[in-house]
């Protein structure tokens, strides 16, 4: 499982989320594809935008607008796998499996882990005729995921096997959702603690979540950041290099460990890893910056008489 940055700014499209929430989706969209049509900057807050106003359309109704949202937000951000896995959702939803299955093939080579990404996949196997490939994969997941061990799951496969896949689609959302609420609950407790400042309780949350999906790269990015408001860097970026070892396009994860680095005075290392972040995605804001003030000749020169203070 993924999940869009909770920290989200809307930025310089607030005036689109506004269309949207009047119910001007299309207006909204258009607006924010003018904007990033004439500047690279902006793609994590168009991003994060378009995704909310996917969210509005959807529950509007207005499946088309939903699609659109999401078609040019991985246009943003084309590396954010949980943004592939929404949009493939959309598309499903207005009958373009072909496109929906690019979508989730995106999203599981950005993140071969995804846990909700590798069922739906399936499951579209299964509706274009591979059952046995469906089977083989979800049967697969009981190794490696929870949900697989619940009533629901169990009887999906049962379903999928005589090839009443539409049951069998219920009964796998059905075990998915009963996972994820789980989930969320924990971590709207994390977010509430982290806004009343009690990062310690926040960490603990966060631990017990882990301890349950281990597999979910966001949660330990999520711990990372709760170390670091603690200014624990070491912890920090032994937490954010989990999440990278669980998904090496996790880019968000990548520039905080970079910033995790940098706090621990080993500039070479995080400039390297940002490095990495604008070779793939060149319009990167946050990365930029932190290239840019590093990279600068003050910065270097502070650096340099910080090492050599250490030294002496």
């Amino acid at each position: 499982m993924s999940f869009l940055p909770t920290e989200s700014s809307h930025g310089p499209f607030d005036t689109a989320l506004r269309r949207a929430r009047a119910g001007h989706y299309a207006e909204a969209v258009a607006a924010i594809e003018s904007h990033l049509a004439g500047s690279d900057a902006g793609a994590q807050p168009a991003a994060d935008t378009l995704a909310e106003i996917a969210r509005l359309a959807q529950a509007a109704g207005d499946l088309e607008a939903a699609a659109s949202a999401l078609g040019l937000a991985v246009r943003a951000r084309p590396r954010h796998a949980d943004l592939q896995y929404r949009y493939a959702c959309a598309l499903l939803r207005l009958e373009r499996p072909a496109e929906a299955r690019t979508a989730l093939d995106r999203a599981l080579e950005i993140n071969p882990r995804y846990l909700a990404a590798r069922v739906e996949r399936a499951q579209l196997d299964a509706r274009e005729g591979r059952p046995g490939e469906a089977l083989g994969t979800l049967r697969a997941l009981s190794h490696e995921a929870s949900f697989a061990e619940s009533e629901e799951f169990r009887q999906g496969l049962g379903r999928l096997d005589r090839g009443e896949w539409e049951e069998a689609q219920a009964l796998f959302g059905q075990a998915l959702d009963s996972e994820t609420a789980e989930l969320r609950h924990r971590l709207e407790r994390f977010e509430a603690l982290m806004r009343e400042g009690d990062a310690g309780r926040a960490v603990v949350e966060l631990h017990q979540a882990i301890a349950e999906h281990p597999a979910y790269p966001d949660l330990h990015a999520r711990l990372g950041r709760a170390e670091m408001a603690q200014g624990h860097w070491d912890d920090a970026a032994v937490s954010f290099a989990r999440a990278l070892e669980l998904n090496p396009g996790f880019h968000d994860a990548r520039v905080e460990l970079a910033r995790a680095l940098g706090s621990l005075g080993m500039r070479a290392q995080a400039m390297d890893q940002l490095g990495l972040v604008l070779e793939h995605e060149p319009a990167n804001e946050r990365a930029k910056d932190l290239q840019e003030r590093w990279g600068s000749p003050h910065a270097r020169a502070g650096h340099g008489a910080e090492r050599h203070a250490k030294e002496a």
